[in-house]
């Protein structure tokens, strides 16, 4: 069996939480890139322009590296980790401060290159065995027919 090509993609600070992110990454997985950057144009997330800039790459780099065709290329798997933590303050009432963090994400992305579908010659037709002469003695035992009963019934005792 073949490996499977894959070309990874990373993004780093991306200004969206990795909940929020890894929602939006699940709705691609194992869908064809193109299609998927089609799909997140529409998606009404803030995470999906990251993401969309994300397999733009990796669909560049399997271009480059390995000359795939981008109509080919099929998301692997995509997840998002947390990044670091941006610490900001609203102004709040009679001068106070209120503080809230802004958390990142790192994001990465893995594309499959499948494997080009390999042709076999077309299998032989089955041999289909040609009828033999019955003798006598075998058209004798053929004629005894063993019945099948349903579950729970039993054969009768007698024979004819």
């Amino acid at each position: 069996m073949a490996t499977k090509q894959l070309v990874i993609a990373k993004a780093s600070h991306a200004l969206s939480s990795p909940r929020k992110t890894n929602l939006v990454l699940k709705a691609i997985v194992g869908r064809p890139a193109l299609f998927a950057i089609k799909q997140l144009a529409v998606t009404p997330k803030r995470a999906a322009e990251p993401i969309i800039q994300l397999i733009k790459q990796a669909v560049g780099n399997a271009v480059s590296q390995f000359q795939a065709s981008p109509d080919r290329l099929i998301i692997d798997s995509a997840f998002a980790t947390k990044g670091r933590t941006l610490k900001r303050a609203h102004i709040g009432g009679r001068g106070r401060t209120k503080p809230y963090e802004r958390i990142t994400s790192h994001l990465t992305l893995t594309v499959r290159i499948p494997a080009p579908k390999v042709v076999s010659a077309p299998k032989p037709a089955p041999v289909i065995p040609t009828p033999v002469e019955e003798s006598p003695s075998t058209k004798a035992v053929a004629k005894k027919v063993v019945k099948i009963l349903p579950a729970g019934r039993q054969a009768s005792k007698k024979t004819k």
